[in-house]
This record gives C-alpha cells, sequence and structure tokens, in this order.
C-alpha cells in the first residue's frame, strides 16, 4: 500500500503501531469522503491514545518533567491533566 495516496482500512488502524499512524497522518492527503474522514478521526485517536504510553517508554526523563509540570499547574487553577 502507497502511504501517501491510498487510506488504510479501520482494522489497519487499529492494528497499526504509533509510528505508522504518524506516518499516516503527515502523509495522507486530505479527505474527500466519509469514509477517508472517518479513518483519518481514528487516526487522531489512536494517536492520542498510544502518545503518553510511548513517550513514557521514549523519554521517560520529558514524561517527568511532564509530570511535575502538569502537577504545578493543577495546585495553581485546581484543574486535573492527562498523566504520562
Amino acid at each position: 500500500m502507497d502511504s501517501t495516496t491510498t487510506y488504510p482500512t479501520v482494522a489497519a488502524v487499529i492494528a497499526a503501531d504509533f509510528e505508522t499512524l504518524s506516518g499516516w497522518a503527515d502523509k495522507l492527503p486530505p479527505p474527500q469522503t466519509d469514509v477517508e474522514r472517518t479513518v483519518v478521526r481514528r487516526i487522531k485517536a489512536r494517536q492520542h491514545e498510544m502518545a503518553s504510553s510511548e513517550l513514557r517508554r521514549k523519554a521517560p526523563d520529558i514524561a517527568d518533567t511532564i509530570n511535575s509540570v502538569s502537577d504545578m499547574v493543577e495546585k495553581l487553577t485546581g484543574k486535573k491533566f492527562p498523566r504520562f
């Protein structure tokens, strides 16, 4: 499959790793149909789901720093933030 012109199936999106999802998000042309828009939404949702675990795996020191900053902002604003 040519990742720059052909949209993956929803099943392929569900099975894809973070790097593949990122490649699709960067290289696919703008969606033209409802099916393509659905695939783009699924790609973005999966990327969001996987981002924290991917950051924790590849750069634990950065994840710790983000968590520390989030803790400080939570204390100041009272709003909860996602943890990495």
